[in-house]
């Protein structure tokens, strides 16, 4: 049986993220909103999203927040439905997010997943994840960077009407390889750094937020350069929009990092220059360092050649030096692959192989591997976890979410 997040209720999306909030640091449901919720569920007035006319009921209580959802009427199976499931990652994003807006804000109308129709000049289907009208404040939240389109945002950014759009994607996008990181940077050219949400299932309490730019050092590789990093409670929004961490301006604790930053890759840059005149001018400093011969040196015979003895004993001593190296090298990788399942339990830091093989597990089928069999690994909270090539050709149906 298909659960879907999101229904269609009155030519307006709700998704279930709508009936959480927050307090005293403890998620609960809305009753209000749980309740017209409900109401609109027993009358026959949830629709499935993708349009094909299918009664959807709300599935909903207060003994598992985390199985919250809509299905589809028994009656309703008939219809022609392609509607797409949302993965449970992208849900509990968005019911962390909805929780904490609705503690910083302080506001009863977070809406969630707004068209852009209903608030900007435009026909198309793009949406807000969260809008407050009384805050003006409107949040895009993207689970995969490969959906920071130009156009998306372009046309995000022309239809918010003077409210203040804030971008935040998922940690797992995180892209501190040394290479150009195009999608995240079209979040940096527009809000100026990038916000990065780790999220533990659905718990608001344990979600993690950091925010980021990405800049060139000095050998030209790109950096990805946190300057604030906490517990997403401790990331607030000021009555103008501004996002504050521990009171302080985001904006301003970005600017001074950039500043450190630069002045740290100028300082690296003359420490280089330096080193490499030193070395350039080292064979004439010694040129002139060395005493002047006055007298021709007499030519010396080359030594004797070695005996076909010393050099067959050291052939000898050469390949029993060999054999022991690649005995120590086996030995390693069996110890390496004995406690290889164990290593990739933990998510702090990264899993090397005697031979420098970095070895990640996949998220979905639990299939164990170096990178190249992957095509997305990494990530706070997710360093040995990754997407194997497989399963990301695989229909989002058939991968099974077996760890985080």
């Amino acid at each position: 049986m298909v659960q879907r997040s999101v229904c269609l209720c009155d030519g307006k999306y709700i998704g279930i993220e709508s009936i959480f909030t927050v307090i005293d640091g403890k998620q609960i449901n809305i009753p209000d909103k749980l309740s017209a919720l409900r109401t609109r569920s027993r009358k026959g007035e949830l629709f499935c999203p993708c349009g094909c006319g299918a009664n959807l009921i709300l599935v909903a209580g207060d003994r598992n927040l985390r199985a919250q959802h809509f299905r589809l009427k028994d009656s309703a199976r008939q219809h022609e439905c392609t509607a797409e499931t949302e993965r449970p990652h992208s849900i509990y994003s968005k019911i962390v997010l909805k929780c904490w807006l609705d503690e910083k804000l302080n506001v009863s109308d977070v809406e969630t997943r707004v068209p852009i129709c209903l608030v900007g000049d435009t026909a198309r289907k793009y949406e807000f994840s969260f809008v407050s009208r009384t805050s003006k404040l409107a949040v895009s939240y993207s689970c995969n960077r490969a959906n920071l389109s130009d156009e998306k945002m372009e046309i995000l950014r022309a239809n918010s009407s003077g409210i203040r759009l804030i971008y935040i994607v998922d940690a797992l996008n995180s892209c501190g390889n040394g290479q150009y990181p195009e999608a995240l940077m079209k979040v940096q050219e527009r809000q100026g750094y990038c916000l990065l949400l780790d999220v533990e299932e659905m718990e608001y309490s344990t979600a993690k937020l950091s925010a980021v730019f990405y800049a060139q050092d000095c050998t030209g590789l790109w950096r990805e350069i946190e300057f604030a990093a906490g517990a997403l409670r401790e990331f607030s929004i000021s009555e103008y929009g501004r996002l504050l961490y521990q009171n302080a301006p985001l904006a301003a604790l970005c600017e001074w990092k950039k500043s450190e930053f630069e002045r740290e890759v100028q300082q690296e840059k003359i420490r280089r220059e330096q080193q490499m005149k030193e070395l350039l001018e080292r064979p004439e400093r010694e040129q002139k360092q060395r005493p002047k011969r006055t007298q021709t040196l007499p030519v010396r015979r080359p030594q004797n050649t070695k005996s076909e003895r010393q050099r067959a004993m050291e052939k000898l001593v050469h390949e029993k030096e060999e054999a022991g190296r690649r005995a120590q090298k086996k030995q390693r990788e069996e110890a390496f692959r004995q406690t290889l399942a164990e290593q990739l339990n933990q998510q702090e830091t990264q899993v090397i192989d005697p031979d420098g093989n970095r070895w990640v597990k996949c998220r979905y089928c639990g299939r164990v591997d170096k990178t190249t069999a992957f095509s997305s690994y990494g990530g706070r909270g997710s360093v040995n976890l990754g997407t194997c090539k497989i399963c990301d050709r695989k229909p989002v149906s058939e991968c099974r979410f077996i760890q985080k």
